[in-house]
């Protein structure tokens, strides 16, 4: 077995001038009779992983499987084959799956699937465009200060004037989740949570057996920024809720954090439903603790729109007939049908554009699971 350099995990090698180990790697030195520690130590912070690559697209995904999918997760060609062992740093904890894939797959299809979904669609709905992803997450304690200046509106008898306000205040953030890879979306990651860190297990490679795993590839620095805009978000929504104005809006902001000790490196559990439509990606995430689902599915758009037209269409011919062709001979009765037919007028030409509202929104979570940055989710950039 090769003996392991205690700093960087590099291979050590004996130096007869010195009588020391030395790591080429990084330059660190080590005693003979230490080796046993050294090793210990270091078998204890890594780990070893199979890294298979794509050859369609060049993605990497890591498992500690002997055998991986024959299935690209990012692109979803067969062309995925085994290239290298690697070590990486071993996690502190991981949240262990709960949901299984039938019931990922489960919840997809009742939260998503209508009968406005497209046939192509639901036949992708297979276990084979399924994956379980272990999604590296970094959890900290922090102090977070924030000042603001922030303008709102107030009426005065009927003039409505601006005015301006100061905000200062600190807090403190425990198990703050922060996920570890560049390429996930923070927006997506977010949506994702919560995640129930009572239920975290001491990090063991048997709870990856099965499973695809990437690594963090976020640096301190990287972190402390998305910490400290994510308190902010949190902090400045409480704080705007304080402000007796209406319209209230921040125009200046001062905002520091101090993260405490050293940020806890967790595995959170995430299953990922992929697959191309009309030449577009689309990705649904569920977490594999809760089973909340994150994300839309294309659904047939001249449809939808032809049943909203439809609707809106029979209202109006409702509404018209009521109002000028069928009298009855009590006046009574024709005045209500007349205001019935006025309401139901009124509320035609309200819920078409209401509808569309609620297609445009539709729209906007559907741009978000179309992200090609979701597919690059375990793509490794490695040096």
């Amino acid at each position: 077995m090769a003996v392991l350099c205690k700093n960087c995990s590099g291979k050590l090698i004996f130096n007869p001038a010195l009588q020391l180990l030395e790591c080429k790697a990084c330059g660190g030195s080590f005693r003979p009779e230490d080796i046993r520690d050294i090793n210990a130590e270091a078998h204890s912070k890594y780990y070893d992983t199979r890294v298979y690559v794509c050859g369609h697209c060049g993605a990497e995904v890591i498992t500690n499987d002997t055998e991986a999918s024959t299935l690209c997760v990012y692109c979803g060609n067969p062309a995925i084959v085994f290239s290298r062992i690697a070590k990486q740093r071993r996690p502190d904890g991981l949240i262990p799956f709960k949901i299984t894939k039938e019931q990922a797959l489960d919840r997809i299809k009742n939260k998503l699937f209508t009968p406005l979904t497209p046939k192509e669609v639901k036949e992708k709905a297979t276990f084979s465009n399924l994956r379980g992803i272990y999604v590296p997450y970094w959890v900290l304690n922090a102090d977070f200060t924030e000042a603001d200046y922030i303008t709102g509106e107030i009426s005065v008898g009927r003039t409505t004037i601006k005015k301006h306000y100061s905000r200062a205040g600190s807090i403190r953030f425990n198990n703050v989740p922060i996920d570890g890879s560049k390429i996930l979306n923070d927006n997506i990651s977010m949506r994702l949570e919560p995640f129930n860190l009572d239920e975290a297990k001491e990090f063991d490679e048997d709870y990856l057996n099965g499973f695809y795993s990437n690594i963090s590839d976020t640096s301190y620095e990287e972190l402390k920024g998305s910490a400290a805009n994510r308190c902010h978000k949190i902090y400045s929504d409480h704080m705007l809720k304080s402000i007796p104005a209406r319209n209230a809006k921040i125009d200046d902001s001062v905002y520091w954090i101090d993260i405490h000790d050293d940020p806890v490196y967790m595995m959170m559990p995430v299953w990922f439903f992929s697959f191309r439509y009309q030449d577009k990606p689309y990705t649904v995430l569920v977490n594999g603790q809760t089973g909340e689902v994150v994300g839309t599915i294309p659904w047939e758009k001249k449809q939808v729109y032809k049943i909203a037209g439809g609707i809106f269409a029979a209202v109006m011919v409702t509404g018209l007939a009521l109002y000028s062709g069928i009298s009855f001979s009590h006046a009574g009765i024709n005045g209500m049908l007349n205001n019935s037919a006025s309401a139901l007028t009124i509320f035609g030409l309200a819920a078409f554009p209401m509808g569309l509202i609620g297609i445009q929104n539709v729209l906007k979570k559907l741009s978000l699971a179309q992200s090609e940055e979701m597919f690059k989710f375990v793509k490794k950039r490695q040096g």
